[in-house]
């Protein structure tokens, strides 16, 4: 997960940065949230499987203001298609709760002035708000013009030598609640899109809402379903749209349209573009549900044709695309043994970092787990903010810690009984809200072992706090502190050193060597992510009782954590 700030509080003060920093070939989706802020800038999504989540839709704001009349360095008018604020070339992209406008101001000033050019395939946008004036969004491929101005971006998008009378597409964009605003011809493109639940607002100069150029051998373009067609211009100014080309595909299903909407419908644009079957309506509520007033060729479906212009019909395709349809994310909340580290601090490796190699089934693993945070510091520093901004139905959120809440800096410590149950709960709601699993897990156990070699349980109450919490809660709970203190016993003190991270003097990373009893090597972290995967799917309620060590071996224990982590003192990593 990245996270984009303009003050600096982030990964990335811009969108474009933290694109650029996604890796090639990513396997699970990568997620950019942006926050609350309004950024200046054009921004290109060139990268396959990226969701770009915006902290509250109308206070996330990208904007632009290239615009068609602007001039190249060559003295040439830049066009329609170079003047997109947001562009996306990538396949799978979503974008959540954003707001991206086209500053350029009035069509008849500027020209054409794009907001939105989604020109990938399977590209997702719930909740976003699109503003500009004529042209506002784009659906379609790219053209050797485009490709060269953006380049050294790598396109993923179709090109076509001319988007006018291209060849049939096979891309798709699908639109849930958005808000839509423009003026002439603001929705325009020959790719298939649904538009679900969205609100089409026109500007005050008035003109049409679409302009498809749909190809001749393509069966569906653009349909609008459950949508609300609204504006401020004059009643009757506001036209459902006119034909780009001969063959445009325009649907209006079970839609409200108020006065604004010309009770004429469609309109023809030239002698040669003329209105045709492709364009109909069906089920329109409102002030224009009269249909008997629309353009003499347009169409007025039946129900049994309605019934089968479908969202699968429409988009699904060959490979049978549901954007409904999505694989479940798990998202880590935890500390320094479940999190991801990088290669300078190998072979150390968190628990959760090994998790995704050994899921057979399909789901993604977000680890947000954080180096020395505690259930309380990991809410205060708003990461579990930026976490429910992602969940959906279906995702789950697992819960681990415990280490840090027993250090004693008021920063971090929670009371066993008290505290820490009620910040644990905050994580349990989170998720609850959304429709997404709460799993309680906790604490793998520190390799601490008596004279004898027996394993020493030391995270006091807070594991047995947990547990209870589990039940009251009616949450699931993975026991790893158990099944760590049972591997403790069954490998003993010498094997244990396999797990956990002790490195002899000589590492590259390590010159002088390391003991770590409390964070795990690459081999334990593989362990213990098979143990949680293993305890997940068949649920053990056997706790380990053992004897624990005194309250000054316990603080030393803790005091080592912090300086493994951070040798030279401060603020712990982030």
């Amino acid at each position: 997960m990245y996270i984009v700030a303009r003050d600096g509080s982030g990964d990335f003060t811009s969108i474009q940065a933290a694109i650029d920093a996604i890796p090639e070939g990513n396997r699970a989706p990568v997620i950019v949230i942006v926050r609350m802020d309004e950024y200046h800038e054009r921004v290109i999504v060139n990268r396959d499987n990226v969701r770009i989540i915006g902290e509250a839709r109308d206070r996330t704001v990208l904007t632009a203001s290239g615009h068609a009349l602007e001039k190249d360095p060559d003295g040439s008018e830049r066009g329609t298609f170079l003047t997109a604020t947001l562009m996306v070339t990538g396949n799978h992209v979503e974008v959540e709760n954003l707001t991206i406008r086209n500053d350029a101001g009035d069509g008849r000033e500027v020209g054409q002035a794009v907001a939105v050019y989604a020109a990938g395939d399977r590209g997702v946008w719930r909740n976003c708000r699109m503003i500009a004036h004529q042209d506002t969004l784009f659906c379609g491929p790219l053209m050797p013009k485009v490709v060269h101005d953006i380049a050294p971006y790598v396109s993923r998008a179709e090109c076509v030598p001319s988007v006018g009378d291209c060849p049939e597409t096979r891309s798709r964009q699908y639109f849930e609640d958005c808000w839509i605003q423009g003026d002439v011809d603001f929705i325009f493109g020959p790719y298939r899109c649904w538009f679900e639940r969205c609100t089409l607002f026109m500007n005050a100069r008035g003109g049409w809402y679409t302009a498809a150029n749909t190809p001749e051998k393509q069966p569906w373009g653009m349909v609008f379903h459950r949508c609300v067609l609204t504006g401020e211009c004059e009643p009757g100014a506001a036209m459902l749209g006119r034909p780009w080309r001969r063959f445009a595909r325009t649907l209006f299903m079970d839609c409200e349209m108020d006065e604004h909407v010309s009770p004429r419908g469609f309109s023809d644009w030239d002698d040669a573009r003329r209105v045709t079957d492709r364009l109909g309506e069906y089920g329109t509520t409102g002030a224009r549900a009269d249909q008997q007033t629309r353009h003499p060729a347009q169409r007025r479906l039946s129900a049994e044709e309605a019934a089968c212009v479908t969202l699968q019909e429409v988009i699904g395709g060959a490979d049978g695309w549901n954007p409904a349809r999505r694989n479940p994310t798990w998202f880590l909340c935890g500390d320094s043994t479940m999190a991801d580290y990088s290669a300078d601090r190998a072979p150390m490796t968190g628990w959760g970092q090994k998790l995704q190699a050994l899921i057979s089934e399909p789901v993604y693993v977000e680890n947000c787990a954080v180096c020395g945070r505690s259930s309380k510091s990991f809410i205060a520093e708003k990461r579990l903010n930026m976490i429910e901004l992602c969940l959906r139905a279906g995702d789950r959120v697992i819960i681990s810690f415990s280490h840090n809440d027993e250090k004693p800096d008021p920063e971090r410590h929670t009371e066993p009984r008290v505290t820490f149950p009620e910040y644990l709960g905050m994580y349990i709601d989170a998720a609850r809200r959304h429709g997404a699993e709460p799993i309680l897990v906790t604490p793998i156990a520190r390799r601490r072992f008596t004279d004898q070699g027996e394993p020493i349980p030391t995270h006091g109450e807070y594991p047995s706090a947990m547990r209870d919490l589990a039940v009251y809660r009616g949450v699931r709970l993975v026991d790893l502190e158990s099944a760590t203190m049972e591997m403790l016993a069954e490998e003993g003190i010498e094997g244990t050193k396999e797990v956990f991270c002790h490195v002899p003097a000589g590492h590259p990373n390590y010159p002088d060597g390391l003991k770590d009893d409390s964070h795990l090597q690459e081999r334990g972290a593989v362990r213990i992510a098979g143990l949680f995967l293993n305890r997940l799917a068949h649920p053990e309620t056997e706790t380990f009782s053992g004897t624990a060590g005194s309250d000054a071996d316990f603080a030393d224990m803790i005091a080592q954590e912090d300086h493994v982590l951070n040798p030279k003192g401060g603020s712990l990593p982030s």
